[in-house]
């Protein structure tokens, strides 16, 4: 059995009802995500990398760059 772990960017966001936890391989998949969270009115919506940074809506671009 393999046992190697791929690390993700894991995006969050809440919204009226709760808080939306979801991860992407990539990074211009999680920020496309992130983005999409936002255009629905997610609100304090954020990006953690694989190496523990958490990014805010105003960072995102800092992922595509």
């Amino acid at each position: 059995m393999d046992r190697t772990t791929e690390l993700h960017y894991l995006i969050s966001g809440n919204n009226q009802f709760g808080r939306i936890n979801l991860s992407r391989a990539a990074a211009g998949a999680a920020v496309k995500k992130a983005n999409e969270l936002l255009q629905e009115g997610y609100l304090d919506v954020r990006i953690s990398t694989p190496r523990g940074r958490i990014l805010l809506s105003d960072e995102f671009d800092q992922l595509e760059g």
